[in-house]
């Protein structure tokens, strides 16, 4: 996961850096998260296979997640959960884990899961942390830390997923990004008219 991922036709180093500038600073991850996590890796590696097992049960137990699921195949996805949490706790939280985040948008459109499945589960992530770590000084910078980081990842995979849906009408029907994008706003101004003064 250390190295930057490439793909013909999606720029994921790019991805990563629209959506993080189009985060207002004081909502994203930055440097002082990263030191707070790092700081107390110590902690919190050790509730890595609480974390995963807890994960992966709240995944099998809703059936429209479960659903995303082949058979016998938990224990591989365990695997890249706890590496993934690894790189989480101990960084290095560079362009490249950015960019690896951007590549996570177009892996859930392959898998079929859904941006409420992948919001609901970083808010899993964020909660997981705010239990486990009550008694450590740190507490409410960590909590702050993976709220900002949650929010982060969120965003870099919520547009990875839309312009890998984007890329895929113009591989697939010869339609622009540009060109899809004001079509879809043309069509939802048109289905959502905004009123004035916020009035429907």
């Amino acid at each position: 996961m250390s190295e930057k991922p490439t793909h013909d036709a999606l720029d994921f180093d790019a991805i990563a850096k629209k959506a993080l500038s189009d985060m207002p600073p004081e909502t994203r991850f930055g440097e002082k998260d990263a030191e707070v996590i790092r700081k107390n890796a110590d902690a919190l590696l050790p509730l890595r296979d609480a974390f995963v097992k807890g994960f992966y049960d709240v995944l099998f137990a809703h059936e429209p997640t479960r659903a995303v699921f082949e058979e016998g195949e938990r224990a591989e996805r365990e695997k890249t959960l706890a590496q993934f949490y690894e790189r989480v706790i101990r960084g290095p939280h560079d362009g490249a884990f950015f960019a690896w985040l951007a590549f996570v948008g177009p892996v859930h459109v392959v898998r079929g899961v859904t941006n409420p499945m992948m919001l609901a589960m970083l808010g899993y992530l964020v909660e997981f942390v705010r239990e486990r770590s009550r008694a450590l000084p740190d507490h409410e910078a960590l909590v702050a830390a993976f709220t900002r980081l949650a929010a982060t990842m969120g965003a870099i995979i919520a547009y990875g997923y839309e312009m890998a849906w984007k890329k895929a009408l113009e591989n697939v029907v010869g339609i622009p990004p540009a060109l899809a994008e004001r079509a879809a706003h043309e069509e939802a101004t048109r289905l959502f008219p905004l009123r004035s003064h916020g009035r429907a």
